[in-house]
């Protein structure tokens, strides 16, 4: 009977090795906001492409033909985005649905106008 609790050991130490590291590791996606806003922050949204990522359930929300959808992965509509780059909100509504409060957040947070400055010449030379 020694051999079983050596055997248990073995085991266990085994199934801790081969277990991959994201397994224990379930954190939000690089491009999320950085450690001490993860706590408050329960979506982002991406008020230029009009889509959220809900970062409990891991999950994108996006219109599709008029109602909300959901998807594991980055619909293929915004998959030329560059999520680190893109423009996010950092949302701390509670629950699973903040497209409910979509109609206030495209107002909220319009697309952003670049606005062209026009340099100040000194005029034509005589």
């Amino acid at each position: 009977m020694k051999t079983f609790p050596k055997l248990l050991v073995i085991i266990t130490l085994f199934l801790l090795f081969i277990t991959p590291q994201d397994l224990f590791s379930q954190g939000p996606p690089p491009w999320a906001p950085a450690h001490g806003y993860r706590a408050k922050t329960k979506h982002i949204y991406f008020p230029d492409q009009n889509f959220y990522f809900d970062l409990e359930k891991r999950v994108y929300l996006y219109l599709n033909n008029g109602s909300w959808s959901i998807s594991a992965s980055i619909p293929s509509v915004f998959g030329t985005i560059n999520l680190n780059t893109a423009r996010k909100v950092e949302l701390e509504i509670g629950g699973h649905t903040p497209y409910q409060y979509n109609e206030q957040h495209k107002i909220t947070y319009k697309k952003s106008k670049k606005v062209k400055k026009e340099k100040k010449g000194k005029g034509p030379k005589h």
